[in-house]
């Protein structure tokens, strides 16, 4: 009895690097844009508190920002002309 795996194959058009993604990265790639989202807008809330003249604001510490892996993206020479094609695997 196999397993089917199914994976998104991405060829760089610029160095011909080879990824592979599947939909677990996706949602991962997503969870992380949301977290990353609430971070900034936490970053806003204090600074508007501290320009209203709230002293305590000053120490509350900065969520820290993260740089997002983006999946359609060159990781090698960070080109976007990025060919794409649905792969299944049968895995044992």
């Amino acid at each position: 009895m196999s397993k089917k795996i199914i994976e998104t194959k991405c060829t760089c058009k610029g160095c011909g690097n080879v990824w592979f993604f599947d939909k677990q990265d996706e949602a991962n790639l997503k969870a992380e844009k949301i977290e990353a989202f609430g971070n900034s807008m936490s970053n806003a809330g204090k600074s508007m508190m501290c320009c209203g003249g709230c002293f305590p604001a000053l120490f509350i510490p900065d969520k820290e920002k993260k740089k997002l892996k983006e999946l359609d993206v060159c990781d090698k020479c960070g080109s976007k002309a990025v060919s794409k094609e649905m792969v299944t695997h049968n895995v044992k």
